[in-house]
């Protein structure tokens, strides 16, 4: 499997984030980058304005599902959620289709349609 960028985004225009995979099977998300609606947003780059110390804590890909856990650590040492989403894949025929839910802590739950850079989208 080769880098794969992922976008997503509600119908109505609240929540939007992009993730990227990669080959490894121990944590292949390598990356999220998610905006809601508004001024709230977190990045697991380092450099990202938006970034406050948020790190994928957990990462899957499976049978044409994948999804993360994006968390932050107090001072304590303590871990919290911010954000995590599970996108299935479907496929028929040489059509596909991207999608699934997100859920941002104390923010809400959103179904997203999404485009996968691997599919050509």
């Amino acid at each position: 499997m080769a880098v794969d960028t992922v976008s997503c985004a509600d119908a109505a225009g609240e929540v939007a984030f992009i993730y990227t995979l990669g080959e490894a099977l121990v944590q292949p998300v390598l990356s999220v980058e998610m905006q809601l609606t508004g001024d709230y947003g977190l990045s697991t780059d380092p450099d990202h304005p938006d970034h406050d110390g948020e790190y994928v804590s957990r990462g899957f890909v499976g049978d044409d599902v994948e999804g993360a856990e994006v968390s932050w650590k107090d001072e304590d040492g303590h871990e919290h959620l911010a954000m995590s989403f599970r996108i299935g894949r479907v496929y028929e025929a040489r059509q596909a289709l991207v999608g699934g839910v997100v859920a941002v802590a104390a923010g809400g739950l959103w179904t997203v349609s999404c485009r996968s850079s691997d599919l050509g989208q």
